[in-house]
């Protein structure tokens, strides 16, 4: 069974779930991504995402986390970063 774990790279991609696309951008109110966070280290992005969004939660993702959750939930954001803890991909709401 080919992995259906999907990174995005912009809030205007979709999550692929079940055959159904889904569009990410308008699901959720405020900033739903930081591309200028991309090159920090990782502890300053979740600490620059959570205050500029109150209620969010931005979760640090290691290189050897292969498995991301399929399921979109507003408030939440994948911080990926690589064997330095620099972030490596656009931080979007997912």
């Amino acid at each position: 069974m080919k992995n259906q774990t999907q990174i995005l790279k912009s809030p205007m991609e979709t999550i692929k779930h079940n055959n159904l696309r889904m569009p990410t951008q308008g699901l959720c109110e405020g900033k739903q991504s930081w591309p200028e966070l991309v090159g920090y280290c990782g502890g300053i992005a979740v600490k620059i995402i959570e205050k500029e969004s109150p209620g969010t939660h931005a979760i640090i993702v290691p290189p050897d986390q292969k498995n991301l959750p399929l399921n979109f939930v507003c408030g939440r954001v994948f911080v990926l970063v690589d064997e330095k803890g620099i972030v490596e991909r656009i931080p979007i709401m997912g």
